[in-house]
This record gives structure tokens, sequence and C-alpha cells, in this order.
């Protein structure tokens, strides 16, 4: 409940507040009115008191009526509000002239009216601008304010008059005209001085109020010598001495200095004429304030005139010169943003030649390198990716790396996205339907507002890496059962041959230990096995690594081998061996007789064939060893089993380890087996001549 009272009491205090504003705002309105109201009332009166001073007419009517000029300005500055000022200055001025209040009241509701219809029509022309700076301003304000609104007053006011007897009705047109003249020469006087009197201020800076202050005593004195009593001048024509100094005041200080000397020379003018002074006394009353107001009319609308026109003029030549000063600026900054444009494209253009060239390297790239979006679509695809997988650019833009390559994951999919970076091995598809195994390198894309763009993919073809890992790893377990098959070939060489002659020896030595008499013939077999043991063990040793290899080199390692297997496998072999032997390095010859070895013995076991030819070539650039035989060949359905085999498997990794090469070639005529090793890993720099001694 406290609360509750709290906050109606803030909201109270709020209202009270604002209140209090509200309440100081319309008091400030109510007194700014009454200060406008009271300021326009005392200025109007005053006028009207001054017209009605020289009514040398009749009365009440009056050749210059400022009081008009100043109804019009207080409405075209302060708005239609300060009209009841007016309408009660003028009721008042023509009720202490002895008029009846009723012709009073119409008088002075005619005085506002006609103010009221200047301001109302000129402010429905949304362009006219009070201070009157332009030709169509002040024609405007002529026609509207001087022409057209004074007929209400004029009317109002003559018929008021007469109807009170203060003026015969025959008299009603001269009365009417001089009325709606005098209107409107107060209006053509006093309004634009009203008006325009700020840019006069503003033309008065520094030196400007000496030369309007010289102007002002040259225009006074000019109109004292036409209508002083001193020299008044009589001629009509003369009367107009003081047009260049009116023309002077409207080329230097424009309308608001047109209409200062206006309203100068047509106070001195009707002071003059009224006193009897001038060139417009020569004549009727009417016929002399006709001519004033003529002369007047004349006068000021010349002033007028000629400063809008000129004053238009500088404000065209103003505008003008604004409109070149930007379309100077706006050409300097078109310059600037075209030079700005020019080197952004200049830069733009070395970007893009960056970017080309970047883009041909990673054309030049072995690898295949690709750009999917999000959804997995190929944004980009380089040449390496044209060469790794078949497909060009055009036909791989757009497409699904799932639909175009049929990866194979080692993991799932969903594992790898969630991962910035991730490298592994997959599974491809390429356009002619064979599968390649690649190492893919995986990147993630990101915008600048860390928006997932895609997947940068850089892929290495390793299939024949991994095939040849395949191999090596199939070649290490055959190798492996080759060693085992050669160690149970020894094992059992041995047990048969060698441990039954050991064996012998042993029996026959059990029974010489036991025998207390020497026995010749005894001994003598032990002998003879124990001849056998070493013949037996010379051969398996010569069968596991023939010593002549490491002593005279492989030409005679041949020999020797090629002679033996001729006699044990009754295939007739011709071996063509260098005029010169050779001796090469150890790793060579032993590459070259194990090929030797493994072609003979395929040779004896497979082809069927009654003959062999060995040739051994050397030229500076390699030693070449050729194995051919007269068999039945290898069928081409069984060659890719047979190069795969476990011998030619170790002599082809043997070889290639020498940076040699190792083909066959085989048909119904017989099979050709080639090995060739670079000279430079065969000879090693050094040739052996005939006496087996270096040469270099």
């Amino acid at each position: 409940m406290m609360r509750q009272l709290s906050e109606l009491k803030m909201v109270s205090a709020r209202i009270s507040v604002l209140d209090w504003l509200n309440a100081q705002e319309q008091r400030s309105s109510a007194y700014i009115y009454l200060s406008r109201f009271g300021l326009v009332f005392i200025c109007h009166f005053m006028a009207g008191k001054l017209g009605l001073a020289v009514p040398f007419t009749s009365s009440n009517v009056s050749p210059v009526w400022p009081a008009a000029g100043i109804a019009v300005a207080a409405i075209l500055v302060w708005g239609i509000e300060i009209a009841p000022a007016i309408a009660v200055s003028a009721f008042l001025l023509n009720f202490l002239q002895s008029i009846p209040l009723l012709p009073a009241l119409g008088m002075g509701f005619a005085n506002a009216a006609s103010a009221l219809l200047a301001g109302c029509v000129l402010s429905r022309f949304t362009a006219f601008k009070p201070s009157l700076p332009t030709l169509k301003d002040v024609l405007r304000f002529i026609l509207i304010a001087a022409v057209v609104s004074p007929t209400i007053a004029a009317l109002v006011g003559v018929t008021s008059l007469a109807m009170a007897h203060r003026n015969a009705w025959s008299g009603f047109v001269s009365a009417w005209t001089i009325w709606w003249i005098g209107d409107a020469m107060g209006v053509l006087v006093v309004a634009p001085f009203l008006l325009a009197k700020d840019s006069l201020m503003k033309r008065c800076r520094e030196w400007g109020w000496i030369e309007l202050s010289f102007l002002s005593l040259s225009l006074l004195a000019s109109s004292l010598l036409v209508f002083g009593r001193w020299m008044a001048i009589r001629d009509d024509v003369l009367a107009f001495m003081v047009f260049p100094f009116m023309v002077w005041a409207a080329i230097r200080f424009r309308v608001g200095g047109a209409a200062l000397a206006s309203l100068f020379l047509a106070g001195v003018a009707v002071w003059g004429t009224a006193h009897g002074f001038g060139p417009f006394v020569n004549h009727t009353p009417l016929r002399n304030a006709e001519l004033l107001q003529m002369y007047i009319a004349v006068t000021t609308l010349t002033g007028l005139i000629l400063a809008a026109v000129i004053n238009e003029r500088e404000l065209i030549a103003e505008a003008d010169a604004i409109k070149q000063s930007r379309i100077l600026r706006v050409q300097a900054e078109n310059d600037i943003l075209e030079s700005k444009v020019l080197q952004r494209t200049s830069d733009l253009e070395d970007k893009t030649k960056e970017l080309a060239q970047q883009a041909r390297l990673l054309d030049l790239a072995n690898d295949g390198i690709f750009v999917r979006d999000a959804d997995g679509r190929i944004s980009y695809w380089n040449e390496g990716a044209e060469r790794l997988y078949g497909w060009t650019a055009t036909e791989a833009l757009g497409r699904s790396t799932q639909e175009l390559l049929q990866t194979q994951y080692p993991i799932d999919l969903a594992q790898i996205q969630a991962l910035d970076r991730w490298n592994g091995e997959l599974k491809h598809r390429r356009k002619d339907g064979s599968q390649i195994i690649v190492e893919s390198r995986w990147t993630k894309v990101w915008d600048a507002d860390a928006t997932i763009l895609g997947w940068l993919e850089v892929n290495t073809d390793i299939t024949a890496r991994k095939q040849a890992e395949e191999s090596a790893r199939s070649l290490t377990g055959k190798i492996l059962t080759l060693q085992d098959e050669e160690h149970r070939k020894i094992a059992r060489g041995l047990h048969d041959s060698l441990g039954q002659y050991l064996a012998a020896v042993k029996m026959s030595l059990d029974l010489v230990s036991q025998e207390d008499v020497h026995q010749p013939a005894l001994i003598g077999e032990c002998s003879e096995l124990v001849d056998k043991c070493i013949s037996e063990t010379r051969t398996i040793s010569h069968l596991l690594h023939p010593p002549l290899l490491d002593e005279a080199g492989f030409s005679s390692a041949a020999q020797w081998y090629v002679d033996g297997f001729a006699k044990r496998s009754g295939v007739k072999v011709s071996l063509q061996l260098p005029a010169e032997p050779i001796r090469m390095q150890r790793d060579a010859e032993v590459a070259l007789f194990r090929t030797l070895q493994e072609g003979l013995t395929n040779i004896h076991k497979h082809s069927g064939a009654s003959a062999a030819r060995i040739r051994l070539a050397a030229d500076p650039n390699q030693v070449q060893l050729e194995i051919s035989d007269n068999g039945r060949g290898i069928a081409k359905s069984r060659l890719g089993n047979v190069i795969t085999g476990v011998g030619i498997a170790g002599m082809r990794e043997r070889v290639r380890e020498l940076g040699g090469s190792l083909e066959i070639r085989s048909d119904e005529t017989g099979t050709i087996l080639v090995v060739g090793i670079p000279a430079a890993s065969a000879n090693a720099g050094q040739i052996s001549n005939s006496n087996g001694t270096a040469a270099s």
C-alpha cells in the first residue's frame, strides 16, 4: 500500500510539472502575441496619423497611406493572427476623425481585410519569399499586395465616408481612385522596406554603412532640391533627377536599398507637395495628387524591379558558381574516385594474375586438388585431378564427390566432417572404372563469419606404393618359405650324403677301436669315406656360394656352374662371354649369378627345353645378361603369375636394388629373360683384364 501511494505521489508530481511547463509555454506565447499586437497597433496607428496629416485632397483620403504597407508587412511576417491589431488601429484612426461608429467599424474591417487578402493570396504561392529576392516575388507582391488588395479598403472606405456625408457621392470615383492609389503607394513604399530590412542589414557590413549613409544624404539633398521651399523646381521632368540615386540604391543595396530610397523620396515628395512646393502643385488638387502618386509609383517600381533583376542575376550567378563549384568538386571527386578505381583495378588485375599463377601452380601439381562446398558438390577441380581421375573440370564441377568418385571411407564420414583437418587413405573410382588408393588430406574452409563453406581436399595416388608394399609383404613371406625349403634341402643333403658317410666312418672307427690287431683295409675304407665327406662338403659349399665368384669373378663362376648344370641336367647350354673378362662389384656379380642359377633351374624344371643360351654383354651404359631356351614357353594367362613367383620376384628385387631392370618375353618358341644393370652400379669404375689385374 505504501509503495502504491509513493508511486501515485510521483505520478501526480510529474503531472504538476508538466502542467506548470505547459502554463509557462502558454504564458510565453501570450506574451509574444501581445507584444506583437501592441507593436503593430502602435506602428499602424502612427503611420495612419502621418498619412492623415497631409490630406490635401479631402478628409481621410491621403495620396500615400503608409499604414497599408505596415499592415501588409505584418500579415506576411507574423501571419493572419495579427489582423485584429490592424482592424482596431484603423477603427480608432477613423473614429477619432469624427467618423460615425458604423462607418469607422467598416473602414477598420476593410483595412484588415485588404492586408489579409494580400497575405493569404501570396502565401498560396509556395515559392514566394517575403524578402523579395527575385523578380517573380516583386511582381507578385506588386500585383497582389499593391494593386488588388487595396481595392477592398478603398471601396469600403469611400462608401463609408459618403454615407457619413464626409465626401459627396458625386466625387466617389475620384475619391476611390485617390484612396486606392494611396493605399497602393503605401504598400509599395513602406512594406518592401520592412520585408527586406534584414537583407539590407547584411549588405551594410563594414564599409557598407558609410556608402548607404552617403547615398541617403545625396538622395535627401536631391529630393529637397526638387521639393524643398528654397529651390523648388517647377518643371515636372526635372523631378526625375533623383533617378540616378534610386538606381545607385538598387544596384548596390538591392531591394532593401531601393525600398529605403523610395521611402525617403516619397516622404519628401509628399511633404513638399502638401506644403505647395515642387513640380506637382501647378494643377488642381486632384491632378496634383495623381501626378504625385504617378511619380512615386514610377520611381518606386523602377527601383524595386531593377533591384530584383540585379539580385536575381546575382543569385543565378551565385547558383551557377555553386553549381560549377559542385561540378568541379564532383569532377575532382570523380577524378579521385576514378584514380582509386584505376588503382583498385590495377591491384585486382595484379591479384588476379597472382591468383591465376597460383592456380597454374596448383594445376602443375601431380596431386588431385579440388574444393567441394558444404553439400559435397565440387566447385574447383585442378588439372592434377583431371589426370588422376580422368574427369575434366567441366564434367566434375557441380557434381557430388560421392556420386563421381564412389569414395570408400576407413571410418564413418560424420566423424571426419566433425574435424577441422583430417588425413587418411581413401579408395576412389576413376572414370575408366578402375579403383585407386589415395592418401587424402582434408582442410575445412571457413568464411569471415565463421560459416563453413566446404572442404579443400588434396589426394595423392599411392596405388603403386600400396601394391609394392603388398608385393613386398608377399615376397617376404615367399622368401621365408624359400629359406625354409633351402634349409630343409641342405639338411636333407647333409643327412643323406655327408651324414651317411660320417656314420660309416664312425662305425669303422668303432670297429678299429675294438680290434686288437691292425686292419689296414678298414683304415683305408675310413680314409675313402673321409675323402667323400670332404668332396660332398665342397660341393654343398659351391652350391651355396661358389668361391670362384669372389676369386675370379662372374665369368669364371658362370663357366663352372654352366658346365656342372649341363652334366647334371642333360641340357645343352651355350655360354657367350666378353672376350675380355670383366670384374664387377660384388653385389652386381652376386645378382647376376643368382639370376643365372634361377634361370637355368627354371629351364630344367619347367621349360622342357633341350638347349639354352646364355649371353653376357657390356657397354659404357650397362651390363646385360640374357638367358633364353627353346622350350615350350609360358602361356600369356600364366605369365603374370610366373613374374610374381618367388624366384623371379627375388631376382627382380636384387636387380631393382642396383637400379636395373628385369624383363621376360615368352612365346611358343621359348622364353627369354633379360637383366640389365647400369654400368655405374655394375663396374664401380674398374674393368679386369684377362690376366686378372685391375685396370682403371
